[in-house]
């Protein structure tokens, strides 16, 4: 082997050379925890420390001759070889940490870096150098054999090249040697530091050069004062003129034999590069688990190799309804159905995860409150080096999808029964002219075959509304697929042998998402019984505007206020010829009484019909119409009346009679009206001279004989009082009724709003003595005699007043527009009115209370009923006892 192998051996083995150098070697390589070795030439043990006999579990007689294979896996042995070859035959170094797997003498697997130098002398291989140590987990991607050492001929200067910081401590805690690693990290000189005494360098130098040098102080003197244990923190050195900042990890055990017996020995490992790997890592995990949660979506969690919840985010808690603290650490079976469970379900998903790297599934899940839910479950094994670390599970709630999906399966089905029993045709058409799709009833309207030729040339002939046949290209599909514009109602004709047939066709564009039609659908009803229909309707409705327009011109006439004029009548003789089929021939006169009115060819002949009525005071009319000969018309030369002609003329001479019977009415209400107002006239006029006679003589007695009259004559007298004043009252009051109608003012518009004002000032004080609120709405201007209308607001306002109740009044007066006229309303807070007196309150001197309950006439709301009816309006009230009333009446609106 050499002296080079010689002499690395004995160190290793504390054989040998006492001197300093020698023993300050021996006492590091076997105090370091990190396991050092010799191989020869050959890849055979030469030496190792009490690391390396630790890590295998193997005697050191039974490790030394023994080739580097047995006790690391056969590929990392090849690779090991070949990275020692590369670097003797190319002179590479590789810089990186080379990965590998120690298997120990009790079968165990110990994942390990390995870092190495090969001792080279006069360009002989002579061996190699590797310092081994255990971790937790690398990456065996790494396949690459890299070491940060150089050739050297010395344990200490392989030391040197390891870049681990090295202090070795006598057993008084003075530095007896460091090496020049120390030196790069803290700033020191090796040369100035050896001697001196640990403590107070670490705390005059050393701690002052890390980033919390109370605690890393703290740390490592401690560890003086008990020189027993071993200790491993780390720190972070802070950058300076004289060092670069980085992590270190430091590790420290005591030496417990040899020369420095008694002391200690720190190591100090560079984890800058992983501490940064760890930093990143973190902040990459953070960014991922703040991602992860924001995504409220999808439950998304980690499960461990054995189905056990590891992660939980905030769409899963969403979703579940468990929260991080009570699901973490139970199964996640727990999310299944019983029926699930008991199955095997979760077992099975996670086998079929194992087995194929990711499994999908859809079915039902539990909340946490018991509810389900139909979820997408997505289960992916995770691996590292080949080793299952446990499953990603990714679920969402599609509860509300699977319910539209089987909303729309169960629509599609129902359009299909629809489609097939549908008595409207129905076809989608492609862009080829094919049907893609046509119902029973389209065949047999356009006689389908069931082998499917184009779609739009198995159609028979089209033809329009006027009989032209239409083009291919003009009709509704291939119309649709070239113009993109919808076809709504459009009417085609197709003949048959047993006549035409009419269809009513709509097409409507399918386009994609870029806008370009892609199919047209197209729907067919059979109009051919409409039209028809439509046919006969119409010749009716021509048929039923003659006969319109024949009693429209004898409706002119009832429409006057005085008795036709003749030249009014006139004109309904002329124009009568023209509603019968053979105007030219006809010939008509009309009689009322001994007075006539003919065309100018009237003459009385066989061929005629007539019809006659009479006016209530037996006055005759008649209406004669004859037909002359035309020989053309009919084989014998003669022509008839229809049935509709009788029935026309009929209808004609009764509405001539219900206008005279109407002149006559009108003629005796009017009669009737003067009368009466010539009887209120003459009532209130001459019973007013005699009440005021009683009343006077009663206020005459009152004031000369009041002392002398006992307590019954004075209240004898008070009814005398009171009686003549009512009747002064009632008096009043019809003397009005009687004059709405023929002393009114012209109508014109009116604006409520200005009624309403000055009815309120009229009112203010029983308005404050009641402690009455009274609410407005905006008023319209309508048609009407103003006066009237402020003694209709006037009179409800007073009621309402009056008939509070023990409350104050609370009245609210607004209006509503429907068509041409407007609908006021006056809504009070008062005692109501039984639904049976509904009408009785508007007739004239119907009173429901006694006068002592409540005064009045009981003639103001007859008066305003009178006064609403001559506006052309009605009145009305909605109340029921307790429940206030609303009266409402309608008023015609201006044109504005």
């Amino acid at each position: 082997m050499g002296d080079v192998a010689r002499v690395s051996n004995d160190l290793f083995r504390n054989e040998g050379d006492d001197s300093d150098s020698l023993r300050r070697c021996r006492t590091l390589v076997n105090a370091i925890d990190d396991g050092i070795f010799q191989l020869n030439a050959e890849g055979r043990f030469v030496a190792i420390n009490d690391a390396v006999v630790s890590l295998t579990g193997s005697p050191r007689a039974d490790l030394l001759g023994e080739h580097v294979s047995t006790v690391i896996e056969g590929p990392d042995a090849k690779r090991l070889e070949k990275a020692i070859r590369t670097r003797l035959e190319e002179g590479i170094h590789p810089d990186t940490t080379f990965n590998l797997v120690v298997e120990s003498a009790a079968g165990g697997r110990v994942p390990c870096e390995l870092r190495l130098s090969v001792l080279v002398d006069d360009g002989e291989h002579r061996g190699t150098v590797g310092v081994v140590r255990a971790v937790d987990d690398y990456d065996r991607t790494n396949e690459r054999l890299p070491s940060a050492w150089t050739a050297s001929d010395s344990i200490a200067s392989v030391i040197n090249e390891a870049n681990v910081g090295v202090f070795v401590l006598d057993d008084t805690f003075d530095v007896v040697w460091a090496d020049e690693t120390i030196e790069e990290y803290f700033g020191l000189m090796r040369s100035e530091i050896v001697g001196q005494d640990k403590p107070t360098l670490i705390r005059e130098t050393i701690a002052d050069r890390l980033a919390d040098p109370e605690t890393f102080a703290q740390t490592v003197l401690a560890t003086y004062e008990d020189n027993t244990s071993v200790e491993q923190f780390e720190c972070r050195v802070t950058a300076g003129t004289d060092r670069e900042a980085r992590w270190l990890e430091h590790r420290s055990k005591p030496i417990e034999s040899g020369p420095y017996a008694g002391g200690r020995i720190e190591l100090y490992y560079d984890i800058t590069d992983r501490k940064e790997a760890q930093r990143a890592r973190e902040e990459s995990e953070q960014r991922f688990q703040s991602l992860v949660d924001a995504v409220d979506e999808y439950a998304i969690f980690m499960l461990d190799p054995d189905g056990y919840v590891r992660s939980w985010n905030k769409g899963a808690e969403r979703i579940k309804g468990y929260s991080a603290s009570e699901i973490i650490g139970e199964h996640f079976s727990t999310f299944y159905t019983a029926d699930d469970r008991e199955d095997g379900v979760p077992e099975r998903n996670l086998a079929r995860a194992y087995e194929t790297g990711t499994f999908e599934d859809e079915g039902w899940r539990v909340r946490s409150d018991g509810s389900r839910f139909w979820a997408n479950v997505t289960i992916t094994a995770i691996y590292d080096e080949g080793e299952l670390q446990g499953y990603a599970k990714i679920t969402r709630d599609l509860t509300e999808r699977r319910e539209q999906e089987q909303r729309l399966r169960r629509e599609y089905e129902l359009s299909e029964r629809i489609l097939e029993t549908s008595p409207v045709g129905i076809a989608v058409v492609n862009p080829d002219g094919s049907a893609a799709r046509a119902n029973e009833r389209m065949g047999e309207l356009l006689d389908l075959p069931d082998d499917g030729p184009a779609y739009t040339t198995a159609q028979r002939d089209m033809y329009d509304e006027n009989g032209d046949r239409l083009p291919i290209d003009q009709r509704p599909v291939p119309r649709v697929f070239e113009t993109g514009d919808a076809v709504s109602d459009r009417e085609i004709r197709l003949d048959r042998p047993d006549g035409p047939q009419w269809l009513s066709i709509n097409a409507r564009p399918i386009a994609n998402e870029h806008g370009e039609i892609e199919q047209v659908v197209e729907t067919a009803t059979d109009i051919t019984d409409l039209k028809e229909l439509a046919r006969r309707r119409k010749r009716e409705l021509e048929e039923r505007e003659k006969e319109l327009d024949a009693v429209q011109l004898a409706t002119n006439l009832l429409e006057t206020s005085e008795q036709p004029a003749p030249d009014l009548l006139q004109e309904f003789v002329t124009g009568l010829p023209q509603f019968f089929q053979y105007p030219e021939r006809i010939a008509v006169c009309v009689s009322v009484g001994d007075d006539e009115v003919t065309t100018d060819t009237y003459e009385p002949l066989e061929r005629r019909i007539t019809a006659s009525s009479s006016t209530v005071n037996d006055t005759p009319i008649a209406i004669d119409v004859v037909l002359h000969d035309d020989p053309s018309l009919a084989a014998d030369g003669t022509a008839t009346f229809s049935d509709e002609e009788r029935e026309l003329l009929e209808t004609l001479a009764t509405l001539l009679k219900l206008h005279f019977d109407r002149r006559e009415y009108i003629d005796e209400l009017q009669a009737s009206n003067e009368r009466l107002e010539q009887f209120a006239y003459a009532a209130s006029h001459d019973l007013q001279e005699p009440l005021r006679m009683i009343s006077s003589y009663v206020q005459l007695i009152e004031s000369r004989y009041a002392e002398v009259l006992d307590e019954d004559g004075e209240e004898f007298l008070a009814y005398a009082i009171d009686g003549a004043e009512r009747m002064r009252e009632m008096i009043d009051g019809l003397l009005e009724y009687s004059r709405v109608e023929t002393r009114g003012d012209p109508f014109e518009p009116v604006d409520l709003d200005v009624v309403l004002s000055d009815v309120l000032a009229d009112l203010q004080f029983p308005i404050e003595e009641h402690d009455a609120k009274i609410t407005t709405e905006s008023l319209p201007t309508v048609m009407g005699d103003a006066s009237q209308l402020r003694q209709v607001f006037q009179n409800l306002l007073e009621n309402a007043l009056e008939y509070s109740g023990d409350e104050p009044p609370r009245v609210r007066i607004d209006a509503e527009r429907t068509g041409d006229e407007w609908t006021i309303s006056v809504s009070d807070s008062g005692i109501g009115i039984d639904v049976d007196d509904n009408e009785r309150v508007f007739e004239v001197f119907q009173r429901l209370h006694t006068r002592e309950e409540y005064t009045g006439t009981g003639i103001g709301l007859a008066l305003c009923r009178r006064i609403v009816e001559r506006h052309g309006g009605v009145i009305w009230v909605d109340s029921e006892p307790g429940e206030g009333a609303t009266f409402s009446f309608t008023l015609p609106a201006t044109d504005s």
